[in-house]
């Protein structure tokens, strides 16, 4: 029987592995596979929704050109104003129209539209004309519209990132970082709708008073074939594409594997294009690939394995319980980690032993799985078995520990002394009748 908080490797007895854990960068962990194929753009980030890990980082924190990605955060300041009412209409006005520039859809002055047209004309095709309505409808005017995206761009945590238009457009004093777009795309995705919204590879937009009905095609070509077959991603769910001539190629991918339970966020900005080759889908796609590939989840720690021996005291059926995981612990890890070998394990039981009855279930102790030093998870040890008491030996136990007990030891010291008190009187009183007898004589 081993001690309690005995430290053990079990490797040996669990082979296989329910709680979250740490991952380190990519960089940082020897046991990982190379990082991702990045190159040919400014800056890049990698992270898992479920585990909130960073895996992968390119320059995330140095400003650059933010280019369509600003419709993240315009899509996000009209849901806000909007929710629950996205059915809301808008009449589209001359000085909308007047401040449109770049990519658009064509809508035409006293055109009614609806909040929720313009959200799916500008997350799914990139319209720099919805983006102004939006603007409008929200704020009243454009200028107003930016002070309010610029307000939620701080409240979010997103301090590098500074808006001048609700398009993307460029103006070289907007600016972002990697990080501080990842920050806000994860924003995006926590509002329903949204994923809906930019993972739709053809919206057609119902006839308005001014237009036939709208066939709008998604610009970002992870998700829709029709501006280009070459960057179709099969594992995309949304988010949005574009360019500007300073600012580069962007990109903020959403990826899952529904099966696995695994979401990333890819961030890709200031990419080139190089022979025909968009380095922003093509970041992205490597570091999605490479993040499905390299991190998983595994079974660390099984609640089947028997992990130790209690003696059981009292019982005269069974003199031990075995302990087993309540739980199973299951890690978020780098597939390339060795589970034999990588995976250690401690336990310690709360007493060196049980006494009957021991009821099935019952915590004895915990057990912490570890991976180098990091601890991957804790749960407590339980009882496999109900075992039930000797009423003799209980009694026999009961008898020992009263008998041990100070009151009856000091019970027996009271007798002892109290006989000798008395011995001693009667032999001075015997003492004192043989005296006066003898003095009679």
């Amino acid at each position: 029987m081993k001690k309690s908080r005995i430290i053990v490797t079990l490797v040996a007895v669990l082979q296989t592995v329910g709680l979250l854990a740490s991952v380190v960068y990519a960089k940082e962990d020897d046991s990982l596979p190379p990082v991702p194929q990045v190159e040919k753009c400014a800056a890049a980030y990698l992270y898992n929704i479920e585990n909130d890990r960073v895996l992968f980082e390119l320059d995330s924190h140095e400003t650059v050109y933010p280019a369509s990605t600003v419709k993240l955060m315009t899509a996000i300041v009209a849901f806000d104003e909007f929710e629950g009412a996205l059915d809301t209409q808008i009449t589209v006005t001359r000085d909308m129209l007047k401040e449109v520039a770049g990519n658009k859809i064509g809508f035409y002055e006293g055109e009614i539209v609806t909040v929720r047209q313009m959200l799916y004309c500008m997350l799914v095709n990139s319209a720099n004309d919805a983006a102004i309505i939006l603007a409008h409808a929200t704020a009243g005017d454009t200028a107003s519209f930016v002070r309010m995206m610029n307000e939620k761009a701080a409240w979010i945590g997103a301090y590098s990132t500074y808006y001048m238009n609700p398009t993307g457009l460029h103006d070289d004093l907007m600016v972002t970082t990697a990080a501080d777009t990842a920050l806000i795309a994860r924003y995006a995705y926590s509002i329903p709708d949204f994923i809906d919204i930019t993972s739709t590879s053809k919206y057609v937009m119902d006839a308005t008073n001014r237009s036939d009905y709208r066939s709008i095609y998604n610009r970002n070509c992870l998700i829709s074939k029709f501006y280009s077959v070459d960057y179709y991603y099969s594992k995309a769910i949304g988010m949005n594409a574009g360019a500007t001539t300073q600012g580069g190629y962007a990109l903020c991918a959403v990826a899952e594997d529904r099966e696995r339970g695994l979401t990333y966020l890819a961030v890709v900005l200031g990419a080139e294009s190089e022979e025909g080759k968009l380095y922003n889908y093509i970041n992205g796609t490597n570091m999605l690939e490479w993040a499905f590939g390299a991190y998983d989840y595994a079974k660390v720690l099984s609640s089947s394995s028997v992990i130790c021996e209690l003696p059981v005291k009292l019982s005269s059926t069974l003199d031990y319980v075995t302990l087993v995981p309540k739980n199973d612990i299951t890690v978020y890890l780098p597939t390339s980690v060795n589970l034999k070998t990588d995976i250690k394990y401690s336990y310690n039981t709360y007493s060196d032993s049980l006494n009957a009855p021991v009821e099935a279930g019952a915590e004895a102790g915990t057990i912490t799985v570890l991976h180098g030093d990091k601890i991957l998870g804790t749960c407590p040890l339980i009882t496999t078995s109900s075992i039930t008491r000797s009423e003799f030996l209980y009694f026999l136990e009961e008898v020992k520990a009263f008998a041990s007990g100070r009151f009856f030891i000091g019970s027996v010291i009271s007798a002892v002394v109290l006989s000798v008190v008395y011995v001693l009187f009667r032999a001075r009183q015997r003492e004192k009748k043989l005296r006066r007898m003898s003095m009679r004589r």
